[in-house]
């Protein structure tokens, strides 16, 4: 009997360490195939770094947390985001932290409340304590408008005779960029670049560009999530292959919390402007001032909404060219099912009022403009095509001369973001 038992012993011996059916599976090789899970999607990730935070490896946890991040960062990755802030902050590292909170964009995410415990009054949900990085957004595509070249030259009214009025096609093209640097919990510096560019492909000579530069540091206000930023800004247009305008001044803003994913910001600015160009273009050349105030809501990307209202005042050296006037504008993007493809929609109206005390008077204007696209992703993460229809107005009250503008177009392009 005791040669059975010994037996027996030895069998169990050599299973458990050989791996049987009827056997737990290796310590090593559980822990191996957690790893490879973790690769494959932020459910497996964010399970295998709670495991490895609860037995006090909290270094693994937020490697096992990056990497997920680092393979399919995206909106959908706000949990693993959130997490991976709590596990920084328990080791300590609070602008890493902060940072990725930053990123946050799904205000109702369930791990906000584990995040606030373990990183503190640090600022929540918002853009204001970003690390250091760039983020962008290119497009490229063609347009088509029914009225080309009433979009760039005001046609005047003669009784008796109809405006002139041409369709057209064009290359468009647009980017914005801003990067962040010497980012600290109490500032960063910031600095951006922006491009408008449109060549006629067929129709009229319509072709323009316009380019802008700024920068600048933001101070970090309090725990309430203020900030106050400004800097320089110069920019710079040219029409038909010549320079037009160049405005070169200073800007500033000031945001602050609107609760949630909200935020409001009051914007100032103040440029230079020298028009370019022979004859009697030097007589538009004076300053413009503008002040305004935007709201923002993100409540989870790629749904976000923003509106906001500015008041302008020109002074030119020609009284007929100075103005006062302001505009509105309204955009908004929600996502259309869960694979990425989304509506965008915007308007702008501006009205101004030139001053009529100098000789002559262009009177009154006001410019409308609408657009509606629809977008879908494309392989190549950030990467999408977006289809969408624009209308666009001018008019003029009767003392301008003017005839009134209407074109509607169509538009294709690709548009790929990056950082945001």
């Amino acid at each position: 009997m005791t040669v059975l038992k010994r037996m027996s012993a030895v069998l169990v011996l050599v299973a458990a360490c050989h791996g049987g059916a009827a056997f737990a599976q290796d310590p090593l090789d559980a822990e191996l195939d957690a790893m490879i899970a973790a690769n494959e999607s932020d459910e497996a990730a964010l399970a295998l770094a709670r495991r490895q935070a609860d037995a006090g490896n909290l270094t693994g946890a937020a490697a096992t947390l990056e990497r997920s991040l680092l393979l399919r960062s995206s909106p959908q990755s706000d949990d693993v985001r959130l997490y991976y802030a709590s596990v920084l902050c328990r080791l300590g590292d609070d602008r890493r932290g902060a940072y990725q909170l930053a990123n946050v964009r799904n205000a109702a995410a369930e791990g906000w409340a584990e995040a606030r415990a373990a990183c503190g009054q640090l600022p929540l949900a918002t853009s204001a304590v970003r690390g250091d990085g760039v983020s962008a957004m290119l497009t490229l595509g063609v347009s088509y408008d029914s009225d080309a070249l009433g979009a760039l030259t005001p046609q005047f009214e003669v009784i008796g005779f109809p405006t002139a009025t041409e369709e057209g096609a064009s290359v468009v093209a647009s980017g914005i960029v801003n990067g962040q640097f010497a980012s600290r919990v109490t500032g960063h510096g910031y600095a951006g670049a922006s491009l408008i560019s449109r060549n006629d492909i067929s129709g009229p000579d319509v072709d323009y560009q316009t380019a802008a530069l700024w920068g600048g540091y933001a101070r970090h206000l309090g725990g309430d999530d203020r900030q106050l930023a400004g800097g320089p800004i110069v920019r710079h247009s040219r029409l038909l292959g010549d320079g037009l305008l160049t405005e070169y001044g200073l800007q500033a803003d000031y945001s602050f919390s609107g609760g949630g994913p909200g935020r409001w910001t009051i914007r100032g600015e103040a440029v230079r402007q020298d028009f370019l160009g022979s004859g009697f273009a030097s007589v538009r050349d004076g300053e413009h001032y503008e002040v305004g105030v935007t709201y923002r809501n993100s409540p989870e990307l790629p749904r976000v909404w923003t509106a906001g209202v500015v008041a302008e005042v020109k002074t030119a050296e020609l009284d007929s060219f100075a103005y006062r006037g302001g505009r509105a504008f309204v955009a908004a993007q929600m996502p259309i099912g869960d694979n990425g493809a989304y509506l965008t929609g915007s308007g702008v109206a501006r009205y101004v009022d030139f001053d009529d005390s100098g000789l002559g008077s262009f009177g009154s204007e006001a410019r409308f403009y609408l657009r509606a696209a629809a977008g879908i992703p494309l392989n190549r993460q950030g990467l999408f095509a977006e289809a969408g229809v624009t209308y666009s107005s001018r008019r003029y009250d009767d003392t301008s001369l003017y005839s009134d503008f209407d074109s509607v177009g169509v538009e294709a392009r690709l548009v790929y973001r990056f950082g945001l």
